[in-house]
């Protein structure tokens, strides 16, 4: 009951009996009929099949869903109100209503009131199981966890998906090819701009950079930190829509390049630096002042003496024993003095140091296992 709204719970609440009960699934289906009022999928599934189209009813679950989550259809970009409140998104409101008709059809789906609502409802249920997709992917992408209502969801209702099987390929319901990073050349720009769901094909190219962003970085949080927040701000910029569909894909592929870019980053040094030492290259250069002072040849030999202290000191026993995870600490601050690291005695850039030992340290403990 505490997630219907106050005035369900005061007007017709489900349980009070059978008859308040389908009443208030046929409100909730009427109400997500007013939210999908912009896309006619009843006439557009009826069109398609009438032409031929085996496929008529996942395009139009696709298309639905395109629709409440794009930035543009009006109701997704709403303005705070006089209390200062954002008003809930379109997508969001679907969300929640799309919920609430879930669990009243699974009560009363037998009723023979809602016998010609019944198509009705399994199309919401399949929007509503793709929204859920996206929303984990989404929440994934920015390193948040998964709620479990949505983790539950998941789980039952996309292993039994209903009418579609196929639509949860998101590549798909963009109409779009599925890439690589290696593939991000002119003609796949212009097949991902002509895409048949714009906002579907960003959501798959945003999902692809993050995952490729977190593999190429592996424990380097600085880079990995980096490329979240560049597509944090690419995807704020498009929600706010201070970017059209077709610059937001441009602009995702070129991020997807600096990615493919990274493997090769600490090769412009000789040594090369590998992925390891250039985590702590990336912290120790953090430092403007040391940058200035000390210069990045210098700052390059600590990275690599890092890691070394890392492969020395670091053993299977190093999360359950102090005086193991004491160990590193002790000879990283040893050769940071030695080397005079930071110049401008900032605490903040040790710790940016100690932080990166404490990401790395799990890897190194099973390596040496």
């Amino acid at each position: 009951m505490a997630e219907y709204s106050s005035d369900d719970q005061t007007g017709k609440p489900l349980g009070r009996n059978v008859a308040d009960a389908v009443v208030l699934t046929k409100e909730l289906t009427a109400r997500l009929d007013e939210l999908l009022a912009g896309y006619d999928w009843r006439r557009d599934y009826s069109d398609r099949r009438s032409r031929g189209d085996a496929a008529a009813y996942a395009f139009v679950v696709r298309h639905a869903v395109n629709h409440l989550r794009d930035p543009r259809t009006p109701g997704n970009s709403p303005s705070p109100g006089s209390d200062g409140e954002t008003a809930e998104t379109l997508g969001a409101s679907f969300c929640r209503l799309s919920s609430q008709l879930s669990r009243a059809w699974a009560l009363y789906a037998t009723s023979a009131e809602l016998h010609d609502l019944r198509p009705t409802a399994r199309f919401y249920e399949e929007v509503r199981v793709w929204m859920a997709k996206l929303d984990a992917a989404d929440r994934e992408s920015r390193g948040e966890p998964i709620p479990e209502d949505i983790q539950r969801l998941l789980g039952a209702l996309i292993a039994e998906s209903t009418e579609t099987g196929d639509v949860l390929d998101i590549y798909e319901a963009a109409g779009m090819p599925k890439p690589s990073l290696m593939d991000l050349g002119p003609d796949f720009v212009k097949q991902a701009q002509a895409a048949t769901n714009p906002h579907l094909a960003i959501e798959a190219l945003r999902d692809l950079v993050a995952k490729e962003s977190v593999k190429a970085t592996g424990t380097n949080t600085l880079r990995q930190q980096a490329f979240s927040d560049r597509i944090a701000e690419l995807m704020r910029k498009y929600t706010n829509q201070q970017l059209t569909s077709a610059e937001v894909i441009a602009e995702l592929i070129e991020l997807a390049k600096d990615v493919v870019a990274e493997a090769g980053r600490g090769e412009r040094f000789e040594p090369p630096l590998d992925q390891d030492e250039l985590a702590y290259f990336d912290a120790v250069t953090t430092n403007q002042s040391a940058v200035d002072v000390m210069g990045e040849g210098v700052l390059a030999n600590i990275a690599r003496e890092l890691v070394a202290i890392m492969r020395r000191d670091i053993r299977t026993d190093w999360t359950v024993r102090e005086d193991v995870r004491a160990k590193p600490r002790t000879s990283i601050r040893r050769l940071l003095v030695k080397h005079g690291y930071p110049p401008d005695q900032q605490p903040g850039a040790i710790k940016l140091v100690m932080d990166q030992m404490e990401a790395m340290a799990p890897r190194f403990a099973a390596e040496h296992g």
